[in-house]
């Protein structure tokens, strides 16, 4: 081609970057297809696990208290988004969005961590020493009789306590 202009161009190969001369006015070659939809879907996946915790928590947690208590169904969809970040990342290295969405996800994860494990985290209270006498108290029993618990000293007591979550 005589008298055509040439540009250079970046290609991101898995071996490297190469350099390529085209003439101007060529097409740059095609992303591979379906990696925009990989990224989406990671995101939703990993939004899925993050928020669907929080729903069965703030709507089912006296029904479902093990999910309540062990978010591995969570982590499972939050683990399998950042699985198709990576491979959106893999079949379209040159491409943005999957590296951006990558990094929201990873951000959304440790968010998710660090309100599961780190926020929750009670510093450690004293209480009575053990063997200790108990404090005394008194309750109404079932059948509205006042109870103190001074008055069953020297039987065996268990003393139990509910949440309240019924």
């Amino acid at each position: 081609m005589a008298g055509a202009v040439w540009q250079a161009q970046l290609i991101a190969a898995p071996s490297g970057v190469s350099v390529r001369a085209m003439p101007r006015g060529t097409a740059a070659p095609r992303l591979p297809r379906g990696f925009r939809g990989l990224a989406v879907a990671s995101l939703l996946f990993v939004l899925a696990g993050v928020i669907g915790y929080f729903v069965v928590v703030f709507r089912a947690a006296a029904w479902l208290p093990s999910v309540r208590n062990d978010a591995v169904p969570n982590w499972i969809l939050v683990a399998l988004g950042l699985g198709l970040s990576i491979l959106a990342i893999r079949r379209a290295p040159s491409a943005r969005t999957p590296k951006v969405l990558l990094g929201v996800n990873v951000a959304l994860a440790g968010l998710f961590a660090t309100i599961l494990y780190a926020i929750p985290m009670v510093p450690a209270a004293t209480g009575p020493t053990l063997g200790a006498p108990a404090a005394d108290f008194a309750l109404l029993d079932q059948s509205g009789k006042t109870v103190r618990l001074s008055d069953l000293r020297g039987a065996p007591v268990l003393l139990v306590f509910y949440r309240g979550h019924w």
